[in-house]
């Protein structure tokens, strides 16, 4: 999981170009790109979640197997806790751009 988000960080900031043609401004580009990534990071981990969720009522009704639901549980809380150090970094990056400033 961790390789998924190096390779989406890495693609959505190798270009810089808008899609009219212009060159945008280094910082709105990839602020825009960054927020779309990271938007795109927070429904996949809701989504993790909701299945996560999902397959635990299934287990106790009966419908769902054991395997498929710790599967489910220990990937939704992986994606968990992966975007909480997401979260963590870009705060101590902004602490720091701060304190340079």
């Amino acid at each position: 999981m961790d390789q998924v988000l190096i390779d989406r960080i890495r693609e959505a900031t190798p270009s810089l170009e808008d899609p009219h043609g212009r060159r945008a401004g280094k910082s709105e580009a990839t602020g825009s790109r960054f927020a779309e990534l990271v938007g795109g990071l927070v429904e996949e981990v809701n989504a993790k979640q909701n299945e996560a969720a999902s397959n635990a009522e299934g287990l106790a009704r009966g419908e769902a197997g054991i395997m498929e639901t710790v599967v489910s549980l220990n990937e939704a809380d992986l994606s968990l806790r992966m975007m909480m150090q997401l979260r963590d970094r870009a705060l101590d990056a902004y602490q720091r751009i701060l304190r340079t400033i």
